[in-house]
């Protein structure tokens, strides 16, 4: 039962922990970068004006940098980065989903360290599980999720996308921990059906890769299960009633167990797959990318780590194909499928152009072994799921 666990956030959650940001954010500074889209309703900025208006009461002046896009890409990180050496901004304040947070977190890891190339930070940072230099710093990261995905607010990793190598890239360390991380359900209340889809299908990855991988622990893997245990039974729910704060609420639990089991035991092959296919097609969302994957991906692992498989089809019981005689490798597979058509995930990848050259180009991407899945099957899992 040896373990080691780290998660190192001050996590405030709960309906209407939004309004205490200024609170937690005194002792890092006076001035702060907010990160955030520049998607509007009168209902999201009802929220923001409630987080803005604690911090000027505690005193925080703020600049806001709102040119995040969904998959973050360099060019976008650096629009930010300048912006917050020009108004010398002491910490960053993520507010929205996952690419909110990826932005602010490789913000604050370039505004600090301003001779860094983006090189030398995939190369340096590439690993989630080994600091090569301790005396790397951030600016200090707070962030206040409006998704249930992500879980980005309890990890290491900030991903960021190569538009001109097509790559899919996340950067791992230590000081890209949040300091404090706010998860309010109700400012999720605004969150449409398909991204409430995608998003909690993510955040059941985070814990279904987390529960597979070898590096898991008793810990890792008791908190990975309750995860998926309530993504099951509450996302098809929270599909047919967006409105409901209590499912709202679950979701938001779940997503940070599985970021905090993600960020201890790390993922597995689902996720460099789907991000290989997300550098080439940045505007599919993370979760449909990965709802492509997955059905091959536990049709492979079946063999793997079988008596794994079999505790995940436990939890998705009802959805595992009846009055069929199949083998468990295709239970496996029909059993997520089934899950995925009932979230409204079941798509199929089209594309039009040169296919083959496309996945060729893809396949080139994933020559690398994983604790599960080695190279060659990387890439057969890719072309099955294309």
């Amino acid at each position: 039962m040896n373990f080691s666990f780290y998660s190192p956030a001050r996590i405030g959650f709960g309906v209407g922990v939004r309004k205490e940001i200024g609170g937690y954010a005194s002792c890092y500074g006076k001035k702060c970068l907010i990160v955030r889209t520049a998607v509007r309703d009168s209902r999201r900025e009802q929220y923001y004006t409630e987080v803005t208006d604690s911090l000027s009461e505690n005193g925080i002046e703020y600049v806001v940098f709102d040119s995040v896009d969904p998959n973050p890409t360099i060019t976008i990180v650096n629009q930010g980065k300048e912006l917050a050496i020009q108004e010398n901004i002491d910490f960053i304040l993520a507010y929205g989903g996952g690419s909110s947070m990826d932005t602010a977190k490789a913000i604050a890891l370039l505004a600090n360290n301003r001779d860094y190339s983006w090189e030398y930070c995939f190369n340096q940072f590439s690993d989630p599980f080994s600091d090569k230099d301790k005396t790397v710093k951030s600016l200090p990261i707070l962030t206040i999720t409006t998704t249930s995905g992500t879980g980005s607010h309890v990890t290491q990793a900030a991903v960021v996308t190569d538009l001109e190598k097509n790559e899919k890239l996340t950067l791992f360390h230590s000081c890209l921990f949040p300091k404090v991380s706010l998860v309010d359900p109700e400012l999720m209340l605004t969150v449409p059906q398909k991204i409430t889809a995608e998003t909690g299908f993510d955040a059941m990855c985070h814990a279904m890769e987390s529960f597979f991988n070898p590096r898991a622990t008793i810990l890792t893997e008791t908190l990975s299960l309750q995860a998926i245990s309530i993504i099951v039974e509450s996302l098809p729910l929270l599909l047919q009633d967006l409105t409901n704060l209590q499912l709202r609420e679950k979701l938001a639990y779940a997503d940070t167990l599985a970021g905090m089991c993600l960020s201890n035991a790390g993922a597995e092959a689902p996720h460099p797959i789907a991000e290989t296919i997300n550098g080439y097609f940045p505007a599919i969302a993370h979760g449909q990318t990965l709802a492509f994957v997955y059905p091959n991906y536990v049709r492979h692992a079946s063999s793997v780590i079988p008596e794994k498989i079999g505790t995940l089809l436990g939890i998705f019981k009802d959805y595992q194909p009846t009055g069929e005689q199949v083998t468990f490798s295709e239970r496996a597979a029909i059993t997520m499928k089934n899950f995925l058509q009932e979230i409204g995930l079941s798509l199929p990848f089209t594309f039009e152009g040169d296919k083959d050259n496309l996945i060729k180009e893809m396949k080139d991407k994933l020559c690398f072994n994983l604790p599960l899945t080695n190279s060659d099957k990387l890439k057969e899992i890719l072309v099955q799921s294309l």
